[in-house]
């Protein structure tokens, strides 16, 4: 769930330029360069389906927001029960996973002894935590990693994995990245403060005195996903045993590469054990890039791979306590 604020945040962007494309009788294409008028085309379960709303999360693209997702993967994963979901008077009317109409507190739908599993409030915090989690980061760039990163794009895996994507209205608070510092030989992180404060006259009873609230600049950000948030055909080779929530088996939305570099499996499912594998597997409107890459030397084979395994992720708490200092930006 790296950089989930920003993802979101992209597909309501992009939502809007489709349906402002469309509107205006123009070529399905969002202001990142994205075409979905290309590929699978518009229907359901395609690039995206006829109400043009972008789903970037779920391996098949079926969620729009953060807290649906989390609303959803609560219940089908854990068995627990959200409020917004199964106790609200009014669903979930734009897909977001907010309540429209009244919570009636006090069920237990499930009948587990268990009232109120995850409530309104809670559900808020954990959105609120994911919206500002941070993006992955990068490992030591050495001469391979960069000539790496040519072939990636030459070969035109990038026209999927597109390693920018900016938004208008970052919705984070604060933005953290870690990197490689090849003088010290360790990782640092670097800090960027997105908020601005307002007071609006509360005052905490506790501390008697004013608590302004911390809103974000909503200012554009640009940021290295390595994905174009559409959904495509990627061959038999990557296909599921079945259809899902009415996606085609063969049909994936394309998975940001950060963090790659720090998976032990690869592919949706987790099947492929390399990376290598993970790219001759791919098929379907990927089959050139992967032809490409079969045609590489064995030196530009494994420049391609050590690029990808520059993108790591890292443990956030190690940025919290320091163990990974930050070192650029808005120093805390």
């Amino acid at each position: 769930m790296f950089g989930g604020g920003l993802i979101q945040e992209l597909a309501i962007e992009a939502t809007e330029d489709l349906k402002a494309s469309s509107k205006q009788g123009r070529a399905l294409r969002t202001e990142n360069g994205v075409d979905y008028s290309m590929g699978l085309g518009v229907r359901p379960g395609g690039t995206v389906n006829p109400d043009l709303v972008v789903r970037p999360f779920g391996r098949k693209g079926t969620h729009s927001h953060l807290r649906a997702f989390v609303s959803f993967a609560a219940f089908d994963h854990l068995g627990i029960q959200s409020q917004d979901n199964f106790q609200c008077s009014d669903q979930n009317k734009n897909e977001d996973g907010r309540c429209n109409g009244a919570i009636r507190a006090g069920l237990d739908p499930d009948r587990d002894g268990i009232a109120d599993e995850l409530t309104q409030g809670s559900l808020s915090l954990i959105e609120f935590y994911l919206d500002n989690y941070p993006v992955p980061g990068r490992g030591p760039i050495t001469d391979a990693v960069k000539n790496g990163e040519e072939v990636f794009k030459t070969i035109g895996c990038a026209e999927c994995h597109r390693p920018e994507m900016r938004v208008k209205r970052d919705p984070r608070i604060e933005h953290i990245t870690v990197f490689w510092n090849e003088k010290r030989n360790r990782f640092e992180a670097e800090r960027q403060l997105l908020y601005h404060q307002v007071d609006d006259g509360y005052i905490d009873p506790d501390r008697e005195r004013s608590v302004p609230i911390v809103v974000p600049n909503f200012q554009p950000f640009v940021f290295p996903l390595y994905a174009d948030l559409k959904r495509h055909d990627m061959g038999p080779e990557m296909a599921d045993a079945n259809d899902e929530t009415g996606v085609s088996k063969r049909v994936f939305i394309t998975r940001p590469l950060w963090g790659v570099g720090t998976y032990t499996t690869f592919l949706d499912d987790g099947s492929a054990k390399t990376l290598e594998e993970a790219i001759l597997r791919h098929s379907g409107e990927a089959l050139a890039p992967r032809n490409r890459y079969a045609r590489l030397t064995s030196q530009q084979q494994l420049d391609l791979v050590s690029f990808l395994k520059s993108l790591v992720l890292f443990n956030v708490e190690d940025v919290l306590t320091a163990k990974i200092p930050i070192t650029r930006g808005d120093l805390p």
